[in-house]
């Protein structure tokens, strides 16, 4: 077994059959036990699937890559796909393991962070969740420079992402097009395009008696290059049919006066069943723009400099207080 496989605790989990890159239980596993991952995964996806119902997977020792771009600069002339760049859209795929809990991992993205957005999407998010994995409880990751951040697909409903700390996200911090019922608990999304998203790519899909609950969770949105703009979306993308909102004890902070997403600002607002303690910040100097959708109550408003000053407290207190996320190197401690 190499150190880029995945590693069970001695004795605990012994019938997990290694195939490249991948991790299948076979038979009846015991309850209660882990998976550990550890070491550098580098460019090697990791397939997780088939787990025992409730299973840990301790990633706190693990690191991988995520690249979505075949070349460091896409344009309109040599796109995403074209290159000889190695890619690894998504490092880390967990299918068919209800309840999972996944715990920890460092994700160092390499998804080029100056091109167009349109020339740039090549689809791809750090942590994939899909296929059956209800219930799954997502802690302590940390991802930078990515496409999407986490992404939870068709039948992982009732996921639960608590203390996840993302940052430089490309496009979505957290895809949840599938429009299920979830919670975004004490989390910090530093620098995102979009922040949470729950914009189905089809009609046919109804949220609307879900709830997605957004609790004490941070989202600072940063403005790239889209469509010939240096601009960025709402903090949650959001359509007619997406869930309800329950929004406790967060913030919202905006970046770009020329945002997009006004009309996704407003629909937020409208699905919006519960709402208390929270900000919504103004950081630009700029007046803010009258066609800007201001927030129902619950929702303290703030500008300028004062909304800077509040969000840079409330980012050090985060991060003060989750000495156990992993740190890239260059990140102090």
């Amino acid at each position: 077994m190499d150190r880029r496989s995945f590693i069970g605790l001695a004795g605990l989990y012994p019938v997990c059959a290694l195939l490249p890159g991948s991790c299948q239980a076979q038979g009846q596993t015991p309850s209660g036990k882990q998976l550990v991952l550890a070491g550098d995964y580098g460019y090697e996806q990791q397939s997780i699937r088939n787990l025992e119902a409730g299973t840990t997977v301790d990633a706190r020792n693990a690191s991988f890559t995520v690249a979505n771009s075949r070349n460091s600069d896409p344009g309109a002339m040599m796109g995403c796909d074209e290159g000889t760049l190695p890619v690894n859209r998504y490092p880390v795929v967990i299918r068919n393991c209800p309840g999972v809990h996944f715990v920890g991992g460092r994700f160092d993205g390499q998804v080029p962070l100056t091109s167009d957005w349109r020339d740039t999407y090549c689809n791809s998010a750090a942590l994939l969740v899909r296929d059956g994995t209800a219930n799954a409880t997502i802690e302590g990751v940390r991802v930078r420079r990515c496409w999407d951040g986490i992404r939870l697909a068709e039948r992982a409903d009732g996921f639960h992402l608590k203390g996840c700390w993302l940052s430089e996200v490309r496009d979505d911090a957290v895809e949840n097009d599938y429009l299920l019922s979830g919670t975004v608990e004490d989390c910090l999304f530093d620098g995102c395009f979009s922040g949470i998203s729950v914009d189905p790519a089809s009609n046919e899909r109804d949220g609307t008696g879900e709830t997605v609950r957004i609790d004490r969770t941070l989202i600072r949105m940063h403005a790239f290059l889209s469509k010939g703009e240096i601009t960025h979306q709402a903090p949650i993308k959001a359509v007619d049919q997406s869930p309800r909102l329950r929004i406790t004890g967060s913030v919202f902070a905006l970046t770009s006066a020329n945002m997009r997403g006004l009309r996704r600002l407003e629909r937020t607002w409208q699905l919006t069943i519960e709402s208390r303690d929270n900000a919504l910040l103004w950081l630009p100097d700029e007046p803010i723009p009258p066609a800007l959708p201001l927030p129902p109550s619950g929702f303290r408003l703030l500008t300028g400099a004062d909304a800077r000053g509040y969000w840079n407290k409330a980012y050090r207190q985060w991060v003060a207080a989750h000495q156990d996320v992993a740190r890239f190197t260059d990140e102090a401690l």
